[in-house]
């Protein structure tokens, strides 16, 4: 069934979505998603908001891990369907680009309503419109499976609620950590 998709996604190919899916082949890359990670955990830190920059930076490293790990022990290979636009040079499972989308797109949401809160359903529906952009893009170039785009947006769900839990259950509002900056406060 896999396969199916796979071959009716390829079957409405163009050359327009080609170049769309391209950028979201960049947007899931190491390298964008580690000066994302490098970036917002700065930011935190020049603001004094400690716990958050923690958050990111243990979010980019268990992001890394989790699909490198699952990669190697799965070992499944790629779909070898049609030539593929990008380069690709390790095992199908899980999406690396869907994880670090479910995982970073949603953190940054977070972040940008803690400043904004008005914006969170809007925040919240851009993160989630990215992940699937993201994710979809990996089927539409035929690096991925169904089931590892799937597992990815799973996994950086989970792994991403697990975190902010942990941290909010460390520092919930009202109690924050030394230097952290109070974000229950009205802005002007």
């Amino acid at each position: 069934m896999e396969t199916e998709i796979l071959l009716w996604i390829h079957a409405h190919a163009s050359r327009l979505l080609e170049l769309g899916f391209l950028l979201s082949n960049l947007l899931g890359t190491f390298w964008f998603c580690s000066s994302v990670v490098v970036g917002l955990a700065t930011w935190h830190l020049r603001r004094g908001d400690r716990a958050e920059a923690h958050l990111w930076l243990a979010l980019g490293v268990s992001t890394y891990l989790l699909q490198e790990w699952l990669k190697l022990g799965v070992a499944r290979p790629r779909p070898e369907l049609w030539p593929r636009l990008v380069f690709v040079s390790s095992y199908s499972f899980p999406s690396g680009h869907a994880l670090a989308a479910a995982t970073f797109f949603p953190l940054l949401a977070r972040t940008w309503t803690r400043e904004r809160p008005r914006e969170k359903w809007a925040a919240r529906a851009a993160a989630a419109a990215l992940a699937i952009f993201i994710g979809f893009g990996r089927l539409y170039l035929g690096v991925h499976w169904p089931s590892d785009v799937l597992a990815g947006w799973t996994l950086g769900c989970l792994q991403t609620a697990t975190a902010i839990w942990i941290r909010d259950g460390f520092f919930p509002s009202g109690r924050r950590a030394r230097g952290e900056p109070r974000y229950d406060r009205e802005r002007p």
